[in-house]
């Protein structure tokens, strides 16, 4: 579903460009330096985090992990 939003969103982004006449190249290259600079910052930080909080993080991630199998799990035997 989340798929299916974003690509009804970049074709309502896509369309307003078209009707507004606007040039595409400043938009692409906006979102491609914000996108990029986020991307660095998340990992930089994803690295010192996980440095320092690294055996910690795992079980945390593992256990978020179970919650979400076990939920998707619930979900369909519910139906």
């Amino acid at each position: 579903m989340l798929s299916i939003a974003t690509s009804i969103d970049a074709l309502a982004v896509g369309l307003s460009f078209a009707m507004l006449e606007m040039p595409i190249v400043l938009p692409c290259l906006l979102i491609g330096v914000v996108t990029a600079a986020l991307t660095v910052v998340g990992m930089v930080g994803g690295a010192s985090i996980g440095a320092r909080l690294g055996k910690r993080m795992r079980i945390v991630g593992g256990v978020v992990l179970i919650g979400i199998g076990a939920k998707i799990l619930l979900e369909h035997l519910a139906v």
